[in-house]
C-alpha cells in the first residue's frame, strides 16, 4: 500500500472519532534495494506519526504510520513490542492500554482481549505476524525490536514465525543485558543488534569495552540524558555506531547529524540525508 491507499486508510479509520491535520507527505525516492544499517540517519521512532514530517500521534506503532513514513523515506523502523498474558506478541508500547480502550494491563490481557482494538480508535494493533508481514512485503526496511519485557521470548515469536532469513537477518533486537546476549546467540545469529543503553546502563569507557566483548556496532542512548561529545570521540575512535534518541528541534538534529549521529525521529526526517 502506497501513498494514496495509505492516506484514505487514515481518513476511513477517523470516521466517527475528532478528525486530525492532514499527514505531511513529501514524497522520497530510494533505490528499493537494502542498505547497511550504519549508513542511513533516520530511525521511525515506534514507526513514526501517522501525520509524517509533522507528527501530532506518536507511539501509535501502527501500519499507517509505517506506511507513511515509509514514503517519506525512512527504512529504518522501531517497534516497542509486548507479550501478552498468553504469548501473543503485539506492537505497542506498556502504558498506552487506554488508548486502545483496554481496562487490564497488557502484561495482563489475552490475545481476545485485544483483537480488535485500535490506537484512538484509529490505528489496528499490530500483532508479530503482521510485521512480518510488513518485512515481507519491503524487503528494503529494518525493524528495531524494542521489547519491553520477556525480550528472548518476543524474539523467539519472529523466528518460530518464519523461517525467512532474509527476514530474520533486518530484525535488530535492542539488547538488555549480558544474559540477553547470550540468549539470542543461543536463539538466532541476528547480524545486527543494538545495545539499548536505557536497558543496559554502562559508563563511557565499560559501554564500549562491552560492544567491543560482545560484538555489538551500534548503541542507542538519550539524546539529553545520555550523551555527550567525550562518549561520541570513544565511540568513534572504536569505529561503533550511535544512535540518539529522540530529538524534536531541527536545530539538535542537524547538530547530530553533523556529527555522524544516527536518530530516532517521530516522524520528521531529512530525505537528503
Amino acid at each position: 500500500m502506497r501513498l494514496a491507499a495509505a492516506a484514505a486508510l487514515v481518513a476511513g479509520l477517523a470516521c466517527g472519532v475528532e478528525p486530525l491535520p492532514d499527514p505531511v507527505i513529501e514524497p522520497c525516492e530510494r533505490d528499493g534495494q537494502l542498505q547497511p544499517l550504519e549508513s542511513l540517519s533516520f530511525v521511525a521512532h515506534a514507526a513514526g506519526s501517522p501525520q509524517g514530517l509533522e507528527p501530532f500521534e506518536i507511539y501509535t506503532n501502527s501500519r499507517e504510520a509505517f506506511e507513511i513514513s515509509y514514503t517519506n523515506g525512512f527504512r529504518v523502523f522501531e517497534l516497542d513490542l509486548l507479550r501478552l498474558a498468553d504469548g501473543t506478541v503485539v506492537a505497542a508500547h506498556d502504558g498506552y492500554e487506554a488508548t486502545y480502550g483496554l481496562d487490564i494491563a497488557f502484561g495482563d490481557a489475552t490475545r481476545a482481549d485485544v483483537d480488535g482494538l485500535a490506537y484512538d480508535g484509529r490505528y489496528q494493533l499490530l500483532l508479530a505476524a503482521d510485521v512480518v508481514d510488513l518485512m515481507r512485503e519491503y524487503p528494503d526496511v529494518w525493524v528495531i525490536l524494542d521489547s519491553k519485557w520477556e525480550h528472548t521470548e518476543i524474539a523467539r515469536t519472529f523466528v518460530e514465525l518464519t523461517d525467512d532469513t532474509s527476514i530474520l537477518d533486518r530484525m535488530v533486537p535492542h539488547l538488555a543485558s549480558s544474559e540477553h546476549v547470550a540468549e539470542l546467540e543461543a536463539l538466532y545469529p541476528f547480524p545486527e543488534r543494538m545495545l539499548a543503553v536505557y536497558r543496559w546502563p554502562l559508563g563511557d569507557v565499560a559501554l564500549v569495552e562491552t560492544m567491543l566483548l560482545y560484538g555489538i556496532d551500534n548503541v542507542m542512548m538519550w539524546w539529553d540524558r545520555r550523551w555527550t561529545p567525550r562518549v561520541q570521540e570513544l565511540l568513534d575512535d572504536a569505529e561503533l555506531n550511535s544512535w540518539v534518541h529522540t530529538p524534536a528541534q531541527r536545530e539538535v538534529i542537524d547538530d547530530f547529524l553533523e556529527r555522524g549521529v544516527r536518530l530516532y525521529s517521530d516522524g520528521y526526517i531529512d530525505c537528503t540525508r
